[in-house]
């Protein structure tokens, strides 16, 4: 464990140590005044610098607290998202942990008689969120930020993001680094999106490089317990076997998840990334009577291509071992590692696949149009697929979706979307589900 964690600390520690210059005190507690305005370009590329860039995250709030120079900046957005649709051909609206999310491995197999459709309205994709940003413009620019909002599921309010940035580190609840956070998918009605894409909420310490002539490179520690993007817990993602050959109870994870990327950028929409995660699993070898680690590791290229002003391509392909809680489908499964039958008391690392494409066309300022298919798969856990709940019984899922965006002002926008998906089970078959929804959304 010493020598995993001395290449994070190796390079977070120089970081931390850099001398404090332009430390004066911030505008805000030296007595200048403040005031309310309009959001400005200037205000805006300052706090989106810090804002979580994913697919359903809230845009630079149209107003802003600040002082006479923009040292000191306090914004507070938020969305109201009122969606409307139907389930065509299954019922996965009603699925637990499902309704709005659009969740794939989710989808009934088979379909349930007399219970092919569903009609909903909800607005229970709602958040808000508040950034402070201290010693802007400055070399120690320090942001916190803070969102909370609905999962889509009931009306509890849940703590979604949560992180302090300071000169190119981060820590908090926030996106992993191992997702890329623009390669992912173009925007959803969906809040769950493409099952093959990488995407995971984890409490995490990294450090993001600056740009070195369009090359960047990024290195973090995650804590193995996993949210999903909407910010409901779904637990570790191993299983709790107890058979003749192992049993692994809920052992605690002493080794922490560390993610990696580098990338190249040859313009905002022109860039290509290569992104690793390495995993160790502690567990009980009941043969042997010891403990054991087994590691697991992830592989990932993304990026985006502009090949013309009004369109965007966008590309993830994903691949490794153990690694089903980055992968959106996946996660909550309980197949990540399983008992390994060619050696008694030992586990394995179950082998799996995330794939995602998209393009965006923006004919005009007001208007987009959005197309993705994507993939998630599993291998080698047929048995115990087979074996267990029904609802865990999962090989593989598609995933598509259409939609179009139309900002009818700078508050309001109008939104309609298909949505298929398909799930194949191991030994019951498979079943599709379609859904048509629109939607209203409030940006403020």
């Amino acid at each position: 464990m010493k020598h995993t964690l001395l290449l994070p600390m190796a390079i977070l520690l120089p970081v931390i140590a850099v001398s404090a210059e332009n430390t004066d005190t911030c505008d805000i507690a030296s007595g200048k005044k403040l005031r309310l305005i309009r959001t400005t370009p200037e205000v805006a590329a300052i706090v989106n610098e810090t804002r979580p860039h994913e697919a359903k995250a809230i845009p630079a709030p149209k107003f802003a607290i600040t002082s006479d120079n923009n040292n000191f900046i306090l914004t507070i957005g938020g969305q109201i998202n009122v969606i409307a649709g139907g389930d065509i051909g299954n019922n996965l609206y009603n699925q637990s942990g499902a309704g709005i999310s659009f969740v794939t491995s989710q989808i009934p197999v088979p379909a349930v008689k007399g219970q092919k459709g569903d009609f909903y309205i909800t607005p229970l994709d709602g958040s808000v969120d508040m950034q402070v940003v201290g010693f802007a413009n400055t070399p120690n620019a320090v942001t916190g930020y803070l969102k909370v909002g609905t999962n889509g599921v009931n009306t509890n309010v849940v703590l979604q993001r949560a992180y302090i940035s300071w000169r190119g580190l981060t820590g908090g609840m926030k996106l992993t680094l191992f997702q890329d956070d623009y390669a992912c998918q173009p925007p959803t009605i969906d809040p769950e999106g493409p099952s093959g894409c990488i995407s995971n909420v984890a409490y995490e310490l990294s450090y993001k490089s600056k740009s070195y002539s369009g090359f960047r490179f990024a290195l973090g520690v995650d804590v193995p317990t996993y949210y999903t993007s909407n910010g409901y817990y779904r637990g570790h993602d191993y299983a709790e076997y107890d058979n003749k050959q192992v049993s692994t109870t809920n052992y605690d994870q002493i080794i922490p998840d560390i993610p990696a990327w580098v990338e190249y950028s040859f313009s905002s929409w022109n860039r290509i990334r290569l992104s690793g995660v390495l995993r160790n699993f502690r567990y009980k070898d009941n043969v042997a009577g010891k403990d054991r680690t087994l590691t697991a590791w992830g592989a990932m290229l993304s990026g985006n291509i502009q090949p013309a002003s009004k369109w965007i391509l966008y590309y993830q392909a994903a691949y490794g071992k153990g690694i089903g809680s980055y992968i959106q489908d996946i996660a909550g499964h309980t197949y990540s590692f399983i008992p390994d039958d060619a050696n008694p008391g030992r586990m394995s690392a179950s082998p799996m696949l995330g794939a995602n494409i998209g393009v965006t066309f923006n004919p005009t300022s007001k208007l987009q149009f959005n197309a993705m298919f994507s993939e998630a798969r599993i291998w080698g856990v047929s048995d115990y697929a087979n074996a267990g709940a029904e609802a865990d019984n999962y090989k593989y899922a598609l995933y598509g979706a259409v939609n179009c965006f139309y900002n009818i002002n700078s508050f309001l926008q109008l939104g309609v979307e298909y949505l298929y998906g398909h799930r194949q089970t191991w030994n019951m078959g498979g079943a599709n589900d379609s859904r048509v929804q629109a939607q209203l959304s409030f940006t403020f």
